[in-house]
């Protein structure tokens, strides 16, 4: 075990993920001493061992995994969830409802400080009247399973903080972009990059919806803040910047940063890509392989994704990426010098 020092010994889950891996290094650079763990340290061994992070690999579905990730540890970062809508439907809440439970107990039974816990603003489905507020009824309706399952997480560790005292905070993160990201925000990169050649790019529907965006690391950065902020205990936040365009907006905004050309854009409607889908997963059930189109992902891009940030701003928390048609550049840049993109 790593010798404490600093903020204090903090676990982290999903560490091997996105959001996990920058929410390990954040933590490391606000001075806390971190356990990293999940299913495997995959390509992130290396940045683990240069941090002076321990890394214990544990299946949070098994209990018997909780003791050695909880040894010593003052406080969590529950990182860790299942966010592939093509997930059979019991993996999925076995992680995101089971797994929970099970990281709840512990912190409990660890008499951890503080336990920061990943919802998603996947909790109020799909909500037609924005902005949406924390207080705003869940489930409009729940559209997926994984919406569900992320209520249902979150309304557990809710229920701990109730009945037993555990020191919580849960953020509801939207779309959420960055370097090294492989899914969600970075689809769009890379659909933008794999057309380059082509007259125009293609996108679902009249890209007239408006979209979510939040930095990886300002997530991070509102994880550390919530952590050290006791009057955001029992309390939700959504986790999103002051963004406000529409899909064909970024879309545009992405081939001009990526590509350096204005690209013209062409729409598919979305009554004709769902049952597409549709047949697509299917076919992919039956020879166990992933789907390359996804109902649920096709019907999330048909509706506003407009969150109120002013709850999380109240606390004093500042963005440091308010606007994503600032840091964009940032971000595609580095794609670029690393290999991912090379136009």
């Amino acid at each position: 075990m790593a010798e404490k020092k600093g903020k204090g010994f903090v676990l982290v889950t999903g560490a091997a993920g996105f959001m996990g891996h920058h929410m390990v290094k954040e933590a490391v650079d606000a001075g806390f001493t971190v356990r990293a763990t999940d299913t495997s340290s995959r390509y992130y061994s290396a940045m683990f061992d240069a941090l002076g992070v321990e890394f214990v690999a544990g299946d949070l579905t098994k209990k018997e995994d909780l003791d050695k990730l909880f040894d010593g540890v003052e406080g969590v970062f529950h990182v860790a969830g299942i966010h592939d809508y093509s997930t059979p439907d019991k993996l999925m809440y076995a992680i995101n409802v089971g797994g929970v439970e099970n990281m709840c107990e512990a912190a409990v039974k660890a008499k951890v400080k503080r336990f920061i816990h990943w919802s998603s603003v996947a909790v109020y489905g799909c909500n037609t009247n924005p902005p949406i507020k924390e207080d705003a009824e869940k489930m409009i309706p729940p559209l997926n399973n994984y919406y569900i399952s992320k209520w249902e997480g979150e309304k557990i560790v809710m229920k701990y903080h109730k009945e037993k005292g555990l020191k919580v905070t849960a953020l509801r993160p939207t779309g959420i972009y960055g370097p090294r990201s492989e899914y969600g925000v970075y689809n769009v990169f890379n659909l933008v990059y794999k057309d380059r050649k082509k007259k125009k790019i293609l996108m679902a529907g009249k890209g007239d919806k408006v979209d979510g965006f939040v930095h990886v690391v300002d997530v991070a950065r509102a994880a550390l803040h919530a952590y050290d902020n006791d009057s955001m205990i029992g309390e939700a936040y959504n986790v999103n910047d002051n963004s406000r365009l529409t899909s064909a907006e970024f879309f545009k905004m992405v081939g001009k940063e990526l590509l350096g050309v204005n690209k013209e854009l062409g729409s598919i409607p979305i009554k004709i890509i769902i049952p597409i889908a549709v047949i697509s997963q299917f076919f992919a059930k039956i020879f166990g392989k992933k789907s390359l189109l996804e109902k649920a992902t096709i019907e999330y891009l048909n509706f506003d994704k407009i969150w109120d940030n002013s709850k999380i701003k109240a606390t004093g928390f500042k963005f440091q990426y308010p606007d994503i048609a600032k840091s964009l550049k940032e971000t595609l840049d580095w794609y670029k010098v690393n290999g991912w993109f090379k136009v």
